[in-house]
């Protein structure tokens, strides 16, 4: 069974919000084995949301139209339905009575233009929404199903589980099966290199490999469809035993694992703490990283962001950064600061120019050391133009490091 997927809105044209219902339904989809090819996004017109339900039910089992389901003129998906399938709206009275409920329990009058939500295609059923006024719709019609559901997150949300999911499991039990997959979290690899060590296994069929980049992270994803979950974990237990004896140094973790928890993890089981300096190349992200992860937050000793403003100084002379060094001395004798000072296992320094610096200067390099108590480590790494990026990479390499390092010394 194949379905696809159909937003209507301008607003997710103009870029004005983020369509998360997209995620939601493809989640949902695979969790019950239905494949989705297509996923398509038109404005606020009937004609071209029409164009593309025409399109979808030629390609696809079900269609699903999200959004465009509410009492004003730019709300066109059932138009666009009945236009598309050439099938006449009329007035439904469990329609009318879902759309009707919200005012009649706070004593208000549903304004006239409401009426319009309660309008269903001929051989339709309206579905209920018990969390908003716009009911949905289900139509089969000429072997394909067609829903239509409500834009806003939580009612979408909600429909798809109590309403969408029992029809097409009731409605077609032979069609259920499930999409499983498996994410390994990779850093220190670049995606070209990944390629290259595992370019015949994103050739399999089954189970299928994809990358994903995330900043300074990948997502390696292993899917499997199968008639149940005991068996698409079992083939995708075989695959990932295949990756890991390729690019096993390159795993930091699965699933919903993070880089701070799992270093958390790590130093916890170490029985050591870290804290960090930064200065405004970062600029106090490493410590966020490192503090709300409640994995981390838990061996996390402290931290300190630099400025170079004139007459602003660190909390101590001990952390003023040294004059006259080179960048890597800087970041050597800040880390042994900063570690000394609270106490702590490990000590990291993340330096690099300030905004005004790299404009000035045309210098794009950060440094991070890493004081583990008996040693310095120092590595450097080019910085991005866009200041939101230098810190994310900033603190990103820095943990990165901090990870092989951890890996290395065993």
């Amino acid at each position: 069974m194949i379905a696809e997927v159909i937003f209507s809105g301008t607003e997710l044209l103009l870029g004005q919000i983020l369509n998360i219902n997209g995620q939601y339904i493809q989640q949902t989809l695979a969790s019950m084995g239905i494949d989705s090819y297509h996923q398509l996004t038109v404005g606020d017109n009937r004609d071209r949301c029409a164009q593309a339900i025409r399109q979808a039910a030629a390609r696809a089992d079900l269609i699903f139209v999200g959004g465009g389901l509410g009492p004003t003129e730019d709300d066109v998906s059932r138009e666009a339905l009945s236009e598309a399938l050439q099938i006449p709206l009329v007035q439904d009275e469990t329609a009318l009575n879902i759309v009707r409920r919200i005012y009649l329990a706070r004593g208000i009058t549903m304004p006239e233009v409401n009426m319009k939500q309660a309008l269903i295609p001929v051989g339709g059923k309206a579905l209920d929404n018990r969390v908003g006024v716009a009911p949905g719709i289900v139509l089969e019609h000429q072997g394909k199903v067609f829903f239509l559901l409500p834009g806003p997150p939580f009612e979408f949300n909600c429909m798809l589980d109590e309403q969408v999911v029992p029809y097409l499991k009731s409605r077609f039990p032979e069609e259920m099966g499930i999409i499983y997959s498996r994410v390994l979290k990779l850093c220190g690899i670049g995606e070209s290199f990944l390629a290259q060590s595992l370019g015949d296994l994103f050739k399999s069929s089954y189970p299928t490999v994809f990358t994903c980049v995330k900043g300074s992270y990948i997502d390696l994803s292993i899917t499997a469809k199968a008639e149940d979950e005991l068996r698409a974990r079992r083939d995708i237990a075989a695959m990932e035993n295949i990756l890991r004896q390729r690019i096993g140094q390159y795993i930091f973790g699965a699933d919903r694992d993070t880089l701070p928890g799992v270093i958390g993890r790590e130093l916890a089981r170490r029985g050591k703490s870290v804290a960090v300096v930064e200065e405004e190349c970062s600029g106090g992200l490493l410590t966020h990283m490192l503090s709300v992860d409640p994995l981390s937050a838990r061996v996390f000793a402290g931290g300190v962001v630099l400025s170079k403003t004139p007459g602003l100084k660190g909390l101590s002379e001990g952390l003023s950064r040294p004059q006259g060094t080179t960048e890597a001395k800087a970041a050597e004798q800040l880390a042994r600061a900063i570690r000394r000072l609270t106490g702590s296992g490990i000590g990291i320094a993340v330096l690099g120019p300030s905004q005004q610096e790299a404009l000035v200067n045309n210098k794009n390099m950060m440094t991070v050391g890493i004081d583990l108590g008996h040693e310095i480590l120092v590595k450097e790494s080019l910085l991005w133009d866009n200041k939101s990026e230098v810190a994310r990479r900033g603190a990103e390499t820095a943990l990165v490091r901090l990870w092989q390092v951890l890996q290395e010394i065993g």
